[in-house]
């Protein structure tokens, strides 16, 4: 739980896609199997009018479940998701016919940090987060939630595991990100030919750069650290995740750009550049915020230490893969 971190901006940019989790190419349409099954064993729990509060909600995937899960069992649940970034569910998703509904029945509030929510003490039922609290500062985080729980109110919490599938491909991604940003240097080969192609926007113009032998070493150049990195990528787990999406991106500037101005075309590359750096540094704030088995331990010790009793605690795997730590505590009826 310590490391790097995003800041509210940057996780505020992330959530600004169009992607319900930040597993978008897996969950593009929200958990389901075994992550749906535990979040459903929650709610099946809950009274017909509960409260539940999402902490670290992102575009809302579990209050989604939670909505969803409501209407689908004719409850009137007053669902509540929270993020420290600008989040705008509403928005950004709300080109999805079927999501619209959902979202309209949540309530979401931006800019509000797990550690103080300023929601009303024992106002909650179940507050619940999925990869979230774990980058909380934790004695802050247990103090709130205690706070906030109604007597016999509980949390359910699923969290990143360092030895999970998970952790495993951001790992993958990080060392995918090394190679080909700060070894081959892609994203300054590219900008280096555009330099000296960019302003030749009509195909006579191109063609004289032919006799351009300058340009021609940076083409060479850039097509042989284009070939190396299509090579090393069978080293990696997940190339797709990366290599497969960075290489046509920058590529891309001179097929879709071909004719833009100079300026267009830099402005291009620096937006790609800028989109790899956020998911390099979304995997180093995963990979920093994965918790080991003593540190899954020492945080169950802070909710204890605050008062919490410990129901379930145990390992969530999806389709085979590990994906995380599973913990669900309780505050005593009688607090």
């Amino acid at each position: 739980m310590k490391g790097h971190r995003l800041t509210s901006e940057q996780w505020s940019r992330y959530w600004r896609h169009d992607s319900i989790t930040t597993f978008a190419r897996q969950f593009n349409t929200n958990y389901d199997g075994e992550f749906a099954e535990f979040w459903n064993a929650q709610f099946e729990r809950l009274a017909e009018s509960a409260r539940i509060v999402d902490l670290a909600t992102g575009n809302g995937a579990i209050a989604l479940l939670a909505q969803q899960y409501a209407v689908t069992h004719g409850k009137q649940f007053s669902v509540c998701g929270l993020d420290y970034a600008a989040i705008e569910p509403a928005t950004v998703l709300g080109q999805h016919a079927d999501l619209a509904p959902l979202i309209a029945g949540i309530e979401f509030k931006s800019g509000v940090r797990m550690e103080v929510t300023g929601l009303d003490a024992a106002s909650v039922d179940l507050l619940t987060s999925q990869y979230g609290l774990e980058y909380a500062e934790p004695k802050a985080a247990a103090a709130e939630a205690w706070r906030l729980l109604a007597p016999d109110g509980r949390i359910a919490l699923i969290m990143h595991h360092n030895e999970s599938r998970v952790v495993e491909l951001a790992r993958d991604g990080l060392a995918q990100v090394q190679f080909c940003l700060q070894k081959e240097e892609l994203d300054k080969r590219v900008t280096a030919l555009v330099k000296i192609v960019g302003e030749a926007t009509t195909a006579a113009e191109r063609r004289e750069l032919k006799n351009n032998p300058k340009a021609e070493r940076l083409r060479q150049k850039l097509n042989a650290s284009v070939a190396r990195i299509n090579q090393r990528a069978a080293r990696y787990q997940d190339p797709e995740g990366f290599i497969g999406v960075m290489v046509p991106n920058f590529m891309n500037v001179f097929a879709a750009y071909k004719e833009a101005p100079l300026a267009a075309k830099l402005k291009y590359l620096r937006h790609v550049r800028a989109e790899f750096d956020g998911f390099r540094e979304r995997m180093a704030d995963l990979s920093g915020a994965a918790l080991s088995s003593r540190q899954f331990e020492a945080l169950v010790a802070t909710f204890e230490t605050v008062g919490f009793a410990v129901t379930q605690r145990g390992l969530m795997h999806y389709k085979g893969d590990l994906m995380g730590w599973t913990l669900e505590i309780a505050k005593p009826a009688s607090a």
